[in-house]
């Protein structure tokens, strides 16, 4: 019986610490959009083929084709794209992601579809910060974000 009230306690602790991780994340991303004083974006045009990486359930990155980089943001509400095998951009012009109509869908094991809600550009340096401070909310077992907004800004 103890050793099923210590796995579970184990459980119970790594799990509390990766939610403190992602937690963490989501405040990090919000105040990076604010201090770089990223301006939102009603549409990006002229996306042929996009990589996407999901940051958190409520951000993603998406690279497109010409090596442009954009931060997507979802609503709170969105769920289950943080553990995505495949995400695919729906948007109802071809090639034109538009805030609050276009939309990320999950396909695999569960289908989630969450509506864009901002699009933010971003300069390579900017999405460097953004993929090491996850990488950082990982590896750190206090759950900070190891990231800092004192780097060059792009043009």
């Amino acid at each position: 019986m103890k050793n099923y009230v210590k796995s579970f306690l184990a459980a119970a602790a790594v799990s509390l610490v990766a939610c403190s991780n992602i937690n963490n994340y989501d405040h990090f991303v919000n105040t990076f959009i604010a201090d770089e004083e990223l301006s939102p974006m009603e549409s990006i045009d002229s996306l042929k083929a996009v990589d996407l990486f999901v940051l958190n359930d409520q951000h993603i990155a998406l690279i497109a084709q010409n090596s442009k980089s954009y931060l997507l943001t979802t609503a709170d509400s969105c769920q289950n794209m943080y553990f995505a095998k495949k995400l695919v951009l729906l948007n109802s012009d071809e090639g034109v992601v538009k805030a609050n109509e276009s939309k990320i869908a999950r396909l695999g094991d569960k289908y989630t579809e969450c509506t864009i809600t901002g699009l933010y550009k971003l300069h390579s340096v900017q999405l460097d910060s953004l993929n090491s401070a996850y990488i950082s909310s990982f590896r750190n077992p206090q759950g900070a974000v190891n990231g800092s907004s004192s780097y060059p800004r792009g043009i």
